[in-house]
């Protein structure tokens, strides 16, 4: 059971990485990115790439950052931008239309091959008390709560970040105290797709790298963000984590077919009883 659980929270932190970055860009843009995913998939792609270059591998993940912050850059100024504010519908079918367009560009690209990606940590397993856990889950879980805090720290010790935080809880106010809002914006879509460009490096050596890599991580990373609270960062990597050790221990003790479904079944208990989520905090509208 320990071994379940470790490797479900290693998971699960690979699920609310790709969380974090939906619920910043929804937090801070109001646009539900279903394209976040395909993005991932391309910017690990482009780490591939690099690889094959024959470049070490800090360099590799460094360039990869890189490639991610521009294009979610790009994408924020030269599509995203005229949909902020719209309806969550309007923007949520453009983010569908980039999730087929980004699939096509990586079958164009790279084909639809599956192809092995190098990891940083080793799969060998360690003994811990007894139990014997892969050097690479170890790693994952490590790699997640050092981004977790240096995100923590951003947010509360530096101007940015403050300047960032209170875009998102009320934009027009931060626009009246001087706060370039637009900057905000690309700022919360650049990070979003750094955030994620480190959750592909970490999820591809572990399973496979495909053009529909990111499919199934999406679906899982979209209920974890439900399930800490769409407007809660830290409830999106705790609902990662329950997600990804409820189905590591289904998977184990019950059977591989229910583990794609009970924690969607646990997602939607955890919304009937607390519809706003684990951590978010409910927002009341007067009307």
């Amino acid at each position: 059971m320990a071994q379940m659980i470790v490797s479900g929270i290693a998971l699960g932190a690979i699920y609310g990485l790709v969380a974090l970055g939906i619920v910043l860009v929804f937090k801070a843009t109001g646009v539900l990115n279903f394209a976040h995913g395909e993005a991932v998939m391309i910017s690990t792609f482009v780490a591939l790439s690099l690889v094959r270059l024959g470049l070490p591998y800090w360099l590799v993940v460094l360039g990869t950052l890189a490639f991610a912050a521009l294009f979610g850059l790009a994408i924020e100024r030269l599509i995203i931008r005229r949909f902020i504010g719209k309806s969550l519908l309007v923007s949520g079918i453009a983010t569908l239309g980039l999730f087929l367009l980004f699939g096509d560009v990586a079958v164009w690209i790279w084909g639809k091959d599956p192809f092995d990606f190098p990891g940083p940590f080793s799969q060998a397993p360690i003994n811990v008390w007894g139990v014997a856990i892969s050097a690479a889950d170890l790693g994952i879980v490590g790699t997640a709560a050092v981004l977790a805090g240096a995100l923590f720290a951003f947010f509360r010790f530096t101007r940015l970040g403050v300047a960032m935080q209170a875009s998102m809880e009320n934009p027009v106010a931060a626009q009246l105290m001087g706060i370039p809002i637009r900057r905000v914006y690309a700022l919360a879509w650049m990070l979003s797709h750094m955030i994620g460009a480190i959750a592909g490096l970490l999820i591809a050596p572990v399973t496979f790298l495909h053009f529909t890599m990111m499919q199934h991580v999406l679906h899982f990373a979209f209920a974890s963000a439900v399930l800490g609270g769409v407007f809660s960062l830290p409830g999106s990597l705790l609902g990662g984590i329950i997600i990804g050790i409820t189905a590591n221990l289904t998977g184990f003790y019950v059977s591989s077919a229910w583990k794609e479904v009970v924690p969607f079944a646990v997602m939607l208990a955890i919304l009937i009883l607390k519809p706003h989520g684990l951590l978010a905090v409910r927002h009341v509208k007067k009307v």
